[in-house]
């Protein structure tokens, strides 16, 4: 998994222009996410004159890869309902690579077969000969955006990574809708006078109105102190010990205790409501 240096070919500001410029008319009046991250997708595999652009989304507790969307050139085979439950056992090194948040070049799969022969049978299978992927990560979402057989700037995965933070704002929308949608489901079954809270596996808090996930939470310092006082909601602390409850390592300490513990109760209270 390595960059072939003596072959570089680097993306120009026009083709980065031109790439974004078709974006920009084709997506202008689309609000769909689905939608989106096809168009999205369809830019990345013009860009690199690829054949085929998709998402490989990761679970690493269950240790199995999903290719969840993906477009495909006129004439090239889909795949995505063939690769679902892919095992990260074939690519031991992806994980490392997603965590220091590099991206995987291979320029050719052949440098693949002595070394690691499992990847390079897989690729072969699919008619892989080349490519190219950007990881990304952002908290309910991780995995990779990825292009295969590229024939243009094969060695520089800059506009991987600009499509990747697109692609998880709208993967985000969509799981979050998700969640709405299935919370809406569960909170139908009780009444206006029922909260419940559970903490197994994570927070959740129930009502007719909704329910509340760990995903609703974007803010540690909020989620610290909705957990301390649910836990404790029998005793009064003091302020110096809400502060210590929700102060980052990095804070600045000449904060005051009051405004920063102020500051997170009414987040928590725009959350709840």
């Amino acid at each position: 998994m390595k960059s072939n240096d003596t072959n570089v070919n680097v993306a120009t500001p026009n083709g980065f222009r031109e790439a974004l410029a078709f974006l920009e008319q084709k997506l202008r009046d689309c609000e769909d996410s689905v939608s989106l991250i096809d168009g999205l997708l369809e830019g990345t595999a013009q860009f690199y004159g690829a054949d085929r652009a998709y998402i490989i989304e990761a679970d690493w507790e269950l240790g199995i890869g999903l290719n969840t969307y993906e477009w495909c050139q006129p004439g090239v085979e889909h795949q995505k309902d063939m690769l679902q439950f892919m095992t990260m056992e074939v690519f031991p090194r992806w994980k490392r690579f997603l965590i220091e948040n590099k991206p995987v070049i291979i320029p050719n799969t052949e440098e693949l077969k002595a070394e690691y022969p499992d990847e390079y049978d897989f690729f072969m299978k699919y008619g892989v000969r080349s490519l190219l992927c950007a990881p990304y990560s952002k908290r309910i979402n991780q995995g990779y955006v990825g292009v295969d057989n590229p024939t243009r700037f094969q060695n520089d995965p800059t506009f991987l990574f600009i499509m990747c933070y697109a692609i998880v704002l709208e993967l985000n929308e969509i799981k979050m809708q998700q969640s709405v949608e299935a919370a809406e489901r569960k909170a139908s079954r009780y009444n206006d006078n029922e909260v419940y809270i559970n903490t197994f596996g994570g927070l959740e808090i129930i009502s007719e109105k909704g329910t509340l996930t760990d995903d609703n939470i974007k803010s540690d310092q909020c989620y610290n102190f909705l957990c301390f006082m649910l836990l404790n909601h029998k005793r009064r602390y003091p302020i110096d010990r809400l502060y210590d409850v929700v102060r980052p390592s990095d804070m600045n300490m000449d904060a005051s205790p009051y405004t920063v513990v102020k500051n997170v109760v009414y987040r928590v209270r725009k959350t709840l409501s």
